[in-house]
């Protein structure tokens, strides 16, 4: 009988403990901002995103040729490599004055719709994935969503560069509309 009339007491007694638990996380959330602590999460993203006057296929064909990238794209240039899935890139990104080379995979192509790459930074400490997301919304229209997702245990100590892919992302995003706007529409 002692069994039973333990059960309940168990069960308040846990339901306490994390009540505490949760208490504790939320306190310490709300002290990391009013302090100003680093973001110590080991998840961070970077989204650009942009209506852009042109074609799918014109996006796409700017976004995969790789060789042009210099022409247009302020972020990531040079850029080489091929474009089908398990191939490597060699990419090298300029922000500010800063600029890094970085040994890439590309993780999926589906024409016209979708171009994702990714590796490892920082001796396999960081990883980055890049997708962009072509989705027609018009007979001339495209939206273009750039993703860029790092994770890893040594985010919290470098959380400039999630912050830098944005800015990156951002200028990149209005470059590639700038080069699709004015790239001449395919002639029959």
């Amino acid at each position: 009988m002692p069994t039973a009339d333990r059960a309940p007491r168990l069960r308040g007694r846990r339901r306490g403990v994390v009540t505490v638990y949760a208490s504790l996380i939320v306190t310490l959330a709300a002290l990391a901002q009013i302090l100003n602590l680093p973001n110590l999460s080991t998840h961070r993203e970077a989204r650009s995103a942009i209506m852009i006057s042109a074609t799918a296929d014109t996006v796409w064909a700017l976004l995969t040729d790789l060789t042009h990238y210099t022409v247009w794209n302020p972020y990531i240039s040079p850029a080489k490599g091929d474009i089908k899935e398990g191939a490597p890139l060699e990419l090298t990104l300029h922000n500010g004055d800063q600029t890094v080379i970085i040994a890439e995979t590309v993780l999926s192509v589906k024409p016209d719709h979708e171009l994702s790459w990714g590796g490892w930074m920082l001796d396999h400490n960081l990883q980055r994935t890049l997708t962009f997301s072509i989705d027609q919304v018009g007979p001339d229209p495209v939206w273009l969503d750039a993703h860029e997702v790092f994770q890893g245990i040594l985010l919290p100590f470098v959380g400039n560069i999630p912050d830098d892919a944005q800015h990156g992302l951002d200028e990149m995003v209005r470059a590639l509309r700038s080069a699709a706007e004015l790239k001449p529409p395919h002639s029959p």
